[in-house]
């Protein structure tokens, strides 16, 4: 299914930004020459792997355009939904024998109904998805719909069901083997069950052995830092994560939650794309394990 206007895109999603990827089917984004940083008057990184479209955009995509739609139409992207917009993916784990084990639409239209919620997929952009049945999953869809801006959702996988995750970047509709089925003029907002389910983003989880006040501090220090990386440029993000990873061991964070809401971090900024996530990790860990040996240093004295 094409828009009406004959573009690969519905038109509801074209404010969104897309990273054109290499060749269909891979996730890798389109490679770019050292004289397109240069052209963009940017410097050439380093490293040769980063020498594609993600990063000549800075890491914010490109603006829909026909050119843009073209791609995604012979080789697909990456839509960055950012805060704007959200893709609810629905996935189908298989056994062995290929079977269906746990289908991500029937649970969610099961759960809705069993609330008194009725799952309507056409009000949303629906698009069928190819599956990979090399990792066990079958064929699925994604469900695009708005974000709302009253109602901030965690992003991942749902606690309740693996099959279905909240993800604020994800293929763009049009992509091979993307095939879009339903596009609304105007796209919903997220729908308030449904966003009840994914739960509210973790918030951060201190512990301290004092008062209340103290653990208040904490975590104003630790939001500090937090927001200090996400507004990082490059070559700078690195270092903003240690110094987060830092605030979170001096003021006794629980480790595992630091870990998890400041690798959910660079995930939104980029970083785990840049530099690995085994990088990151190593870098939250590091900066933690200063941070709480600061903290015991201090209490002895």
């Amino acid at each position: 299914m094409t828009a009406a206007d004959g573009y690969a895109l519905p038109l509801a999603l074209r404010s969104a930004r897309y990273v054109p990827r290499q060749a269909p089917g891979r996730r890798e984004p389109l490679r770019v020459t050292a004289s397109a940083f240069r052209a963009r008057g940017l410097e050439v990184p380093e490293d040769r792997a980063r020498w594609n479209v993600y990063q000549l955009s800075e890491r914010q995509g490109f603006p829909w355009s026909p050119q843009i739609d073209y791609h995604v139409h012979r080789r697909g992207a990456e839509l960055l939904g950012r805060s704007e917009f959200l893709c609810i993916d629905l996935d189908q784990h298989l056994t062995v024998d290929g079977s269906v084990w746990l289908d991500g639409l029937r649970w969610l239209t099961d759960t809705g109904m069993a609330t008194g919620n009725l799952l309507d997929i056409t009000t949303f952009v629906t698009v069928r998805t190819p599956g990979n049945p090399d990792r066990g999953h079958g064929r699925g869809w994604h469900l695009w719909c708005r974000a709302d801006p009253d109602y901030p959702v965690r992003t991942g996988p749902l606690a309740r069901c693996a099959a279905v995750e909240i993800k604020s970047r994800c293929t763009a509709p049009g992509s091979p083997g993307y095939e879009v089925r339903h596009a609304p003029s105007e796209l919903p907002a997220i729908p308030r069950w449904i966003a009840e389910l994914a739960g509210r983003p973790r918030p951060l989880a201190v512990v301290h052995g004092g008062t209340g006040r103290v653990g208040a501090w904490g975590r104003r220090r630790l939001e500090t830092a937090i927001s200090r990386l996400l507004e990082a440029g490059r070559g700078h993000r690195n270092h903003r994560l240690y110094l987060a990873a830092l605030s979170a061991g001096e003021i006794g964070s629980d480790y595992d939650a630091s870990v998890t809401t400041l690798m959910d971090v660079v995930a939104r900024i980029g970083l785990i794309a840049d530099d690995g996530e085994a990088r990151c990790f190593a870098t939250i860990r590091s900066g933690y394990d200063a941070g709480a040996a600061n903290r015991q240093a201090v209490a002895r004295g």
